[in-house]
């Protein structure tokens, strides 16, 4: 049987990896799927910003709200 050593090295004590320049990466390919749930995001956020907008106002008295 032979015995295995581990080493554990803290990422701290590590030599530190060489970074991206995001300058010389170039443009992201969008493909179809990722186009529709950018825009299904972007429906969504404004849908929860209204109703925020809307209980704001609600609060503050200038619309009222009947929900029954």
């Amino acid at each position: 049987m032979t015995e295995q050593t581990l080493t554990v090295i803290h990422p701290l004590d590590d030599a530190p990896e060489a970074k991206l320049d995001p300058g010389r990466l170039g443009p992201m390919t969008m493909t179809p799927q990722l186009r529709w749930s950018l825009f299904v995001l972007r429906g969504y956020l404004i849908l929860m910003l209204l109703l925020v907008l809307v209980r704001v106002l609600e609060l503050a008295g200038v619309v009222k709200v009947a929900l029954h």
